[in-house]
């Protein structure tokens, strides 16, 4: 039950984070804020809402889950209370359990409750069509922000160099959320000596390659549930079945869980 212990710590630490709370409180406000401004940006539905909304978090959530977890070991480690810990009867894989936890619950608490309160005031502003399966979008949100809890506490796990940390974590984040469109094509124009004809005649296997990315899985997810102008590239006849919805579920799960086995191995290793 050590584990639980950790994830408790862990939670009562962020919870007195003033950074943290700043940062969730503008993530409420910008989720509610454009469930009230949508009008004046889309078309008044509720499936063009959750459109709008999905872009809102595929850009911010990423940011929130690199900010809690990327030095959520590091500073453990440097100050000393890490040493502390482990004094106890306490694993390094506990401690791993715990940390994945604790920074997990610290992201999604607060993110499902702005998501809540931005479905009802869609709800209540664009009408109830498609509502109903706003549950799986919370879900989707969720796997999401948690493939980034994964990537951030596997690198915060994977070394004592903070500048390694803090890079490895913008460059996470530019390259799976910024940039991950461009990556793929250059990717495609490379392995077919520049020939721009395969970004419009992907083969099959390249739009594996492209769902690879998490924000691309994320809107996957979302166009499962709800008829929206997003991941066309996945529907329609003739897609391979490798790319249906569950493959998305299958790929934000790994993107939580490969980077904490990575990190973890690194930091079982090294001397705390």
């Amino acid at each position: 039950m050590s584990w639980q212990a950790i994830a408790r710590k862990d939670v009562r630490d962020a919870v007195r984070s003033r950074g943290l709370w700043v940062l969730f409180a503008l993530l409420a406000v910008l989720s509610v804020g454009y469930a009230v401004g949508h009008s004046y940006l889309g078309e008044r539905t509720f499936p063009a809402f959750l459109g709008g909304l999905t872009g809102l978090f595929a850009v911010a959530l990423p940011v929130l889950a690199i900010l809690v977890g990327y030095k959520s070991v590091i500073h453990e480690r440097t100050g000393g209370s890490l040493f502390l810990t482990m004094s106890f009867p306490h694993s390094r894989w506990d401690y791993l359990l715990g940390k994945a936890v604790g920074r997990s619950v610290v992201l999604l608490a607060p993110t499902l409750v702005a998501l809540a309160a931005a479905g009802v005031v869609g709800a209540f502003r664009y009408g109830t069509e498609g509502a109903a399966l706003y549950p799986w979008f919370m879900l989707a949100t969720a796997l999401y922000g948690l493939a980034f809890v994964g990537v951030a506490v596997g690198l915060s796990m994977s070394t004592t160099i903070d500048r390694r940390i803090t890079l490895g974590a913008f460059g996470a984040y530019v390259a799976f959320v910024t940039f991950w469109d461009g990556v793929h094509s250059l990717t495609m124009l490379l392995l077919h000596r520049f020939d721009g004809s395969v970004l419009s005649n992907l083969p099959d296997w390249a739009l594996l390659f492209r769902l690879l990315g998490p924000g691309e899985s994320y809107r996957r997810l979302v166009r499962a549930g709800f008829d929206v102008d997003l991941a066309t590239l996945y529907v329609g006849d003739g897609t391979p079945v490798y790319v249906d919805w569950w493959m998305g579920v299958l790929l934000l799960v790994a993107w939580f869980a490969v980077p904490l086995v990575l990190g973890y191995r690194r930091f079982d290793a090294a001397d705390l």
